[in-house]
């Protein structure tokens, strides 16, 4: 299963693209400077703190070419996600209070001996502490340190939705509620997700779908999502899909359970490598990566299960099951 790879830069305005990859090149942030920082792998308490002492250069840093949503995804003059090449993502600390609530809830579930908190961790990206960036300016900004769920892909397909019919917390104005609502509507209404963007390999080459997919997927052709994001030999998309079916699963277990949170505007992350497909042993493993991000609308659950969320949850598995049966 081979296809010749293509990459360019997108804009929202475009569906996608299919162009070719720069050779081995990466982007290098020219603008930018890090200090040296010692990285703090916060554990469960019943285990030991573990301290990575890394020195990260600018030469050392580039943009996140896996980036499919968020700020700074598609040129719109905010900072995107920065990669380093030992296998950390930078991610900009939004302004206050919604970076200082991502930040809080990173550092509570990485910490925190409760179960709710233990059992999260383990359906995120891992946190490493958060890291101070200079600017051109001079300014520094901060960034959280996470894993990178693509590091190890030769072929990374990537798709990010974001989960909930409610996408704004209770703190939201109303001009934002309004904003909200507006947005991917044709999915976020009758089904509780909005699909923000999509990188796979069809034969074709290197294909990225960004928001504006998203935001033409309605109830007659929402099938379009699973078609895309697994869109490879018949065979290995049942295969891919059974395996996402497993870890959908793992949330919709907990989320039926848990009433510590309600998580507004989150995304899951699911991510395969197109390159590795023939060669693994399905039996033995589940390949694939699922995992909960963006936290800065995270509140209070005060004892009630987080229904908005597991509305968009039960939904996008349902999706995955009609996929299997078609």
């Amino acid at each position: 299963m081979t296809s010749q790879v293509n990459k360019t830069e997108v804009c929202p305005e475009h569906n996608s693209t299919e162009l070719s990859k720069p050779k081995d090149e990466k982007k290098q942030e020219k603008n930018l400077t890090v200090k040296p920082f010692r990285l703090q792998l916060e554990q469960p308490k019943h285990t030991l703190k573990k301290t990575l002492n890394i020195v990260i250069k600018a030469s050392d840093v580039c943009p996140l070419e896996t980036q499919i949503a968020g700020h700074g995804s598609c040129n719109d003059g905010q900072r995107g996600l920065l990669m380093h090449e030992s296998g950390f993502v930078l991610k900009p600390v939004q302004d206050p209070p919604k970076g200082a609530r991502e930040v809080a809830f990173y550092q509570t579930i990485s910490t925190s001996s409760a179960s709710t908190d233990i059992q999260m961790e383990k359906l995120t990206a891992k946190f490493f502490g958060t890291e101070s960036v200079k600017m051109s300016t001079g300014e520094y900004c901060e960034y959280l340190v996470l894993e990178d769920l693509t590091q190890g892909f030769a072929k990374p397909c990537v798709m990010d939705v974001k989960i909930g019919s409610v996408t704004y917390g209770p703190d939201a104005s109303d001009s934002k509620k309004v904003k909200e609502a507006k947005s991917y509507a044709g999915t976020k209404i009758p089904y509780g997700f909005s699909v923000l963007g999509i990188i796979s390999y069809p034969h074709t080459g290197f294909k990225r779908l960004t928001k504006a997919f998203g935001r033409s997927l309605d109830e007659n052709n929402v099938d379009d999502v699973l078609n895309n994001f697994l869109s490879v030999d018949r065979e290995f998309a049942k295969i891919l899909a059974r395996c996402f079916l497993e870890k959908l699963d793992e949330f919709l277990d907990f989320f039926s359970n848990q009433t510590t949170y309600h998580v507004y505007a989150s995304s899951l992350l699911f991510v395969y490598d197109f390159d590795a497909l023939e060669a693994e042993n399905y039996n033995l493993r589940n390949p694939v990566r699922l995992k909960l991000i963006d936290f800065a609308h995270v509140f209070p659950g005060n004892g009630e299960l987080d229904q908005n969320f597991l509305h968009g949850l039960k939904n996008l598995s349902e999706l995955f099951r009609t996929f299997l049966n078609q």
